[in-house]
């Protein structure tokens, strides 16, 4: 966690539609996930589409829960009836229904990393900030995981280690929770709080992705040329290493 934790001021949770937060200039958690992309040698992703199944589905979820009056049904592709059992299921869980009553859905966040002094933002899908609770976030994820230990597994394998250090640095928060929901029978839902040994080893991942993108020309030589690719389609002037 960032030190000097008595002059700490938690960064404001705006409410911006998702167009105005993608245009703030500054570095998401996704762009963390390009970089790392050439980092390893992955090719670059394609840029996501209001036709894409997956994201189509995970997105209609995401509104259905979060903010249900701007659910659009009858959308092409997407099964209704499932969006909502789906949602109804974490309803079911008394603790979840709780922190959707008292959480502030859809927040972004506007802050400078202090390690590498970046200028970075993120979008949480619940934010518990209130005097007499410790400050919660909650990301929610559709999963094909076929139990609790499969889910948490992929916590590791798909970088969420690293989403839940980034956000809960940002907001200096108590605890992270991520809260898999199955969109394949029994339907469960598993909620994880993440442990200090995963949000330690997220934190490495974030903060060795930050120095990357301050000095790209660090990369190893075979991975140069898509790492500083990367770092270009970010729109970033790198500083000069001093």
């Amino acid at each position: 966690m960032p030190d000097s934790a008595s002059d700490f001021r938690r960064p404001d949770l705006l409410r911006l539609d998702y167009d105005t937060y993608r245009a703030l200039p500054a570095i998401a958690n996704s762009d963390l996930s390009r970089l790392r992309d050439a980092l390893e040698g992955r090719a670059p992703r394609a840029q996501s589409s209001a036709n894409d199944g997956a994201l189509n589905f995970g997105t209609a979820f995401h509104t259905a829960l979060l903010e249900p009056e701007q659910y659009v049904a009858g959308q092409p592709g997407l099964n209704d009836t499932l969006v909502w059992w789906l949602v109804e299921g974490v309803k079911m869980d008394s603790r979840l229904a709780e922190l959707l009553a008292l959480g502030t859905p859809e927040v972004s966040v506007l802050f400078t990393e202090p390690q590498t002094d970046t200028l970075c933002k993120l979008r949480a899908d619940l934010v518990v900030a209130q005097p007499d609770q410790p400050c919660t976030i909650i990301d929610f994820k559709t999963t094909n995981a076929r139990d609790a230990d499969h889910f948490l597994w992929q916590c590791s394998a798909y970088d969420y280690d690293r989403q839940a250090a980034f956000y809960t640095d940002a907001l200096r928060a108590e605890r992270f929770l991520l809260v898999g929901v199955q969109k394949i029978e029994p339907f469960g839902v598993f909620t994880i709080e993440v442990s200090e040994q995963l949000l330690a080893e997220g934190r490495q991942k974030y903060q060795r992705l930050l120095r990357l993108l301050k000095a790209p020309a660090t990369a190893p030589a075979y991975r140069a040329e898509a790492v500083q690719a990367a770092v270009d389609s970010l729109g970033l002037t790198p500083e000069a290493d001093e």
